[in-house]
């Protein structure tokens, strides 16, 4: 059996950091569409306490392979998904003016490619608002049966056109499946 850490939305790899030491027996997969924070998230591994195996895909998750627009904002804000609202705490308000394309990863293809169901799988998943088309197509191609663990940060309440009843429904459909804990 392996065991797999995989972070989605790794943002400046601090938290990638914390979880190389408390995981030292993990293969570590990373994903950040934002190239920028590519540097920090390198930084951060190689203060991590051991050398771990650590694959570092410049993509975003999403549902399909390509390309996304990344709606860029403050680095913890940024989002392919349109109508993010961004709280006041945030000095920079995400620019829907000016995106970025990246490279899009099918989370759910790349899984199955990954992983297997003997494996032990572990997943931070921070998207900012990615994570309902993500993990809706986990659900119906039944791929989120590989996670053993999901750690994620959900943002329904930055998305003033979502419905709480869709959110509710997402979360205990993918709680039904999987050892889900909040993250933020």
């Amino acid at each position: 059996m392996r065991k797999v850490f995989i972070d989605c939305g790794t943002n400046l790899g601090i938290v990638l950091n914390r979880f190389i030491d408390e995981l030292p027996d993990h293969d570590f997969y990373a994903f950040e569409p934002n190239k920028d924070l590519h540097p920090s998230i390198r930084q951060e591994v190689a203060r991590a306490a051991h050398s771990p195996r650590v694959e570092i895909s410049h993509s975003a998750v999403w549902t399909h392979d390509g390309t996304i627009d990344l709606f860029l904002g403050h680095h913890e804000s940024s989002t392919v998904m349109p109508g993010k609202r961004v709280p006041p705490m945030y000095d920079q308000q995400i620019d829907y003016s000016a995106p970025v394309a990246v490279p899009a990863t099918d989370f759910s293809a790349w899984m199955r490619r990954t992983v297997t169901p003997h494996d032990h799988v572990v997943v931070k998943m921070d998207i900012e608002g990615a994570e309902y088309p993500v993990l809706n197509k986990l659900l119906t191609d039944g791929t989120l049966s590989l996670i053993s663990v999901l750690y994620i940060e959900w943002h329904y309440d930055r998305f003033p056109a979502m419905k709480q009843a869709d959110h509710d429904e997402l979360v205990g459909a993918v709680s039904a499946c999987v050892d889900v804990r909040d993250w933020d």
